[in-house]
């Protein structure tokens, strides 16, 4: 599983980046295939968000804090500050790590109420 990282350079310029996920195959219980499984990813816990899309006015934001966030019901556009930008599906998992930049814009590509798992990364 691979997930795409926003960052940020010296300048405060806002990238993307594709991060694979180093992984191996571990035995499951008797009758069950074998499960691919990354290393611990240490975090500080989890919030389940939902995000009102209808209301939306997609802004240019720097990420939070150092943060997952897995969109469950639909897909988004994302947008760095170096014009760069992609669609991702619903599943798809995003390392915001931008917290000092000139930000990104996230457009949620579904509407009324979108699901979401924002996990912060362990510092």
């Amino acid at each position: 599983m691979d997930y795409l990282r926003i960052w940020a350079d010296a300048d405060g310029e806002t990238h993307l980046e594709d991060i694979a996920v180093p992984a191996t195959s571990v035995p499951a219980e008797p009758g069950v295939v074998p499960l691919t499984v990354s290393n611990l990813v240490p975090v500080a816990g989890i919030e389940f968000v939902t995000i009102h899309a209808d209301g939306q006015k997609p802004n240019w934001h720097s990420a939070p804090r150092d943060q997952f966030v897995v969109f469950l019901s639909a897909g988004v556009r994302i947008e760095t500050s170096d014009g760069d930008a992609r669609e991702l599906p619903a599943g798809s998992v995003v390392r915001a790590s931008d917290v000092t930049s000139k930000g990104h814009v996230t457009t949620h590509l579904g509407t009324g109420e979108l699901r979401a798992l924002v996990i912060p990364a362990e510092a």
